[in-house]
């Protein structure tokens, strides 16, 4: 049975009618295969098929999805270390100073998943501290609900699990509103098209 239509307005691509419905969309604009949103407004084009999700929250959202990898028991796959390097905001020429290393490694760890464990964890410990500066740096930081205790506790025993892994996995995550609201989502909006974390290359 089909979903009931809750808005309608004009494509921007053929100026035809698009029809928007609650679903799940695959939140693809971020980077990530893996990241799929549930509930949330998409609206089809009934002429040309264009598809436009409004995205919740989107900062709140990418720092969740950040922390979910940063949390993850595998090693990070290519695009899941890339969304990382992102949403620490460097771009690869930044990223290479940090990391010590050229340009062709970081695509190649980006693109073929050939980085080992010791650049898996230096990439969740860059994110961990940038999430470490926003809890405690902030009078009303972007994450609510989550404490540098919890969070130093988590991030201690993923790393513990990473050193004893060799596996790489995509892992699949769907993100409902609750879990958004949870941490801050609904007070900051939504958008159209949602750029991924960051303009950096």
């Amino acid at each position: 049975m089909a979903t009931q239509v809750i808005a309608t307005e004009k494509c921007r691509e053929c100026g035809g009618v698009m029809e928007g419905r609650k679903g799940e969309y695959r939140y693809t604009e971020c980077g990530l295969n893996s990241v799929t949103l549930e509930d949330i407004l998409v609206f089809h084009c009934t002429h040309c098929n264009d598809i436009v999700p409004e995205i919740p929250a989107t900062g709140v959202l990418h720092r969740l999805i950040a922390m979910k990898l940063l949390l993850k028991k595998t090693l990070l796959t290519g695009a899941e270390l890339r969304f990382l390097r992102k949403m620490n905001g460097y771009s690869v020429e930044e990223f290479c100073e940090v990391m010590g290393v050229n340009k062709d490694v970081v695509y190649g760890w980006e693109n073929k998943r050939s980085h080992g464990k010791t650049t898996d964890r230096t990439v969740r410990l860059l994110m961990f501290t940038k999430l470490l500066k926003e809890i405690a740096g902030q009078p009303k930081p972007v994450l609510r609900n989550v404490t540098i205790q919890h969070l130093s506790e988590e991030v201690e025993e993923t790393l513990k699990l990473i050193n004893a892994t060799k596996t790489t996995a995509e892992e699949q995550y769907s993100i409902s509103p609750e879990e958004l609201a949870q941490f801050g989502g609904p007070e900051t909006g939504t958008v159209r098209d949602s750029t991924p974390p960051s303009s950096v290359n």
